[in-house]
């Protein structure tokens, strides 16, 4: 790598720099870490956003980089070498600049809403966001898939370890280990991915000659030989792709591994922001994006990403119509806005997911500390029933959460409109050109449009608008200026980044106004293809997507009249002075709602109705029957081995009593065999 790329090793290591200050002085010597650590870890997220921002720049003249740091096993050391490196392309460019900058705006947002607050373990909260924020840098960074796998587990690790910061509580401890237990039953299944990777491509490199993308489409093509274990090299690859979105869908939370992340609000409010925009979930499908090139080979792994995308988009907006606490809505929010990224992938839409991916960072870190700010001038309060009338009294983080608001129900011209549609839209050309299941998950995703309309606005009614409904919302005083400016920031972002890819207006604006595609359509190192492009071309001659024509604005259109809808029933029942809980109408299908569909339940049952027993009938198997035939071989044995013992006395005599018995016996038998009596 040349110019500023040699520098981007640098990006996940500045902030690792704070995570061992912040660890190490903060115990130590805690006096002399200014702000217990909040101002190293600002001072260590700027640094990472200007060679972020720098690496962008460079990028966007047509540099990229790959580069190897690390020969952890040499190649000739065995079958395959393994190797941590950094890969610096317009996918990872623009990935650490989205990390970083969230980063930055949640650490200086933590002074108010931590320090200022007096909480306690404040070292230990910071050295936690330093590695958490190093670890989704060096992921996004990462070369390999292998290296990508052990970021992506200490991704897992932090969330862990932020989750649980009011550990003393039951809440947050709970919440911490259910969010490890339930990552690690989806990474399992990534591992085995990784190790089949490895074991049939012998490299786990995203690029260079030697990528196993680039292997992928050989061995389908039949240019090269590859160990695909007796499978064709079609359904090999298929099962590789579906074994790497085990691991997805656990990270990112997509069903049916989505339960943890409701329950991770029981982490500090800046910290869901982390994980929700930058860091834990988005890790997920950027590794599909990331090796997009794989999952572009199989049109079945494809289907199938659609459809868990176009499900959980609208499985997780019906159970955010009924929650009362703000962070639940936006939690699952969140769930069902990765549905959408995932939906995007999974017809094909590359550049639509990363689009709603930045669009969703901006709009999604916006609302949560937006919701943080409330929650502190509530007195940690969450209950929107008990709020009301907060829009006089906090008009900064009331007109940024709104555009926040806005940008998430898909409202133009905020950023979630631009982005949702681009995804609507992808999925409903290709679900017509033959694809039933990708239309299948784009009516789902259609329909989510108009609940998420419906929660967000509720949200936004219920915490803002009407009349005070406790005394905690009459007695706000507005919010600290560590907290507001990076609410307006976002503010703005939410309001302006959607321009940055404007599909619906192609054919008015032409292609050169489509700044991102432009962007994706940036070379990566060493392989002849890895664009936008070059992957369109895979999902149309290999996975055979191919769109039918459609006029994007009326695409767009239907999306946004649903969006309306939603507003309109959320404004016809809540903004009102005394609103009261007009989902009641549901009956019983609320109260399913309300407790999440009642999967906690099922899976608690699953573990200890179906799976204890099991284990224990297995233990029973191995102890009386496995165990039963090695201790009864061993039995005998001992046995026989016990009484043959006592003829060994040692004395001479008897060895040779014993010797002419024996030979006497065998001449007898000689002698019978051989007829001779």
């Amino acid at each position: 790598m040349t110019g500023a790329l040699t520098l981007a090793p640098w990006i996940p290591v500045v902030p690792f720099a704070a995570f061992l200050i912040a660890l190490f002085v903060g115990h130590l010597a805690p006096r002399t870490l200014p702000r217990d650590g909040g101002l190293v870890g600002v001072a260590a997220t700027a640094i990472s956003l200007v060679l972020s921002a720098w690496a962008f720049l460079t990028v966007s003249g047509g540099t990229t980089g790959l580069e190897t740091v690390w020969n952890w096993v040499p190649a000739g050391a065995g079958p395959f070498g393994l190797t941590f490196g950094v890969l610096v392309d317009p996918l990872s460019a623009l990935m650490v600049c989205i990390v970083s900058g969230v980063s930055f705006l949640v650490h200086v947002f933590s002074l108010g809403y931590m320090n200022d607050e007096g909480e306690p373990g404040l070292a230990r909260y910071y050295a936690g966001l330093g590695l958490f924020t190093a670890s989704m840098l060096a992921f996004a960074l990462s070369s390999t898939l292998v290296e990508a796998f052990v970021f992506f587990e200490l991704v897992g690790f932090c969330s862990w370890w932020l989750i649980a910061h009011w550990f003393r509580e039951p809440g947050p401890a709970s919440a911490a280990k259910k969010a490890f237990l339930v990552t690690r039953f989806g990474d399992y299944f990534l591992l085995v991915g990784v190790v089949g990777v490895l074991g049939t491509f012998g490299t786990a490199a995203f690029a260079g000659p030697n990528s196993f993308p680039a292997a992928a489409r050989a061995a389908i093509a039949g240019t090269t030989n590859a160990n695909t274990f007796g499978f064709g090299a079609e359904t090999w690859v298929t099962a590789l792709c579906l074994l790497v979105l085990g691991g997805v869908i656990g990270k990112s939370a997509q069903f049916p591994l989505q339960t943890w992340l409701p329950d991770a609000m029981e982490g500090p409010t800046p910290v869901s922001a982390l994980i929700h925009a930058a860091t834990m979930v988005a890790a997920g499908v950027y590794l599909v994006a990331r090796i997009y090139g794989l999952f572009a080979l199989s049109p079945q792994a494809m289907a199938v990403v659609a459809l868990v995308g176009g499900f959980t988009a609208l499985f997780a907006a019906t159970m955010g119509t009924v929650k009362r606490e703000i962070k639940q809505v936006l939690a699952y929010s969140t769930i069902s806005q990765y549905g959408y990224i995932m939906l995007g992938l999974g017809s094909g839409g590359y550049v639509a997911a990363v689009f709603h991916l930045l669009s969703h960072a901006t709009f999604k870190a916006l609302l949560f500390l937006g919701a943080g700010a409330v929650i502190i001038a509530m007195h940690h309060d969450e209950d929107m029933w008990k709020m009301g009338g907060l829009k006089s009294r906090m008009p900064v983080v009331y007109w940024a959460f709104l555009s926040g608001a806005l940008a998430l129900a898909g409202i133009v011209p905020f950023a979630g409109f631009w982005s949702k549609d681009a995804v609507l839209y992808r999925a409903l050309t290709v679900g017509l050109g033959g694809q039933p299941l990708v239309l299948f998950a784009y009516a789902m995703g259609l329909v989510a449009v108009f609940v998420t309309g419906f929660y967000t606005f509720r949200m936004v009614f219920l915490t803002f608008h009407g009349e005070p409904r406790s005394e905690e919302a009459a007695s706000v005083d507005g919010t600290r200026a560590n907290m507001r400016y990076p609410v307006a920031i976002l503010g703005v972002g939410a309001a302006v980044v959607g321009f940055a890819n404007v599909d619906s207006l192609r054919s008015y604006v032409g292609s050169n106004a489509l700044y991102l595609e432009r962007w994706l359509n940036g070379g990566l190192p060493g392989v002849s293809g890895g664009t936008a492009d070059y992957y369109g071309g895979l999902v149309r001659s290999v996975a055979g997507f191919h769109a039918a024509s459609f006029d994007p604005l009326v695409s767009a259109g239907v999306s946004l009249v649903f969006a309306l809808c939603g507003v309109g029933l959320a404004w016809a029942w809540y903004n009102v002075p005394d609103p009261s809980e007009r989902t009641d109408v549901l009956g019983a299908a609320k109260t399913l709602l309300y407790n999440n569909y009642y999967q906690d339940e099922f899976q608690t049952w699953l573990a200890q109705g179906v799976a204890e027993p099991l284990a224990r009938g297995v233990d029973v198997f191995d102890g009386s029957v496995i165990d039963g035939v090695v201790d009864g071989v061993s039995s005998v044995s001992l046995s026989g081995s016990g009484r043959i013992r006592r003829i060994q006395t040692g004395v001479v005599t008897t060895y040779a009593e014993q010797l002419v018995v024996g030979l006497v016996v065998l001449l007898v038998v000689v002698l019978l065999l051989g007829r001779w009596f």
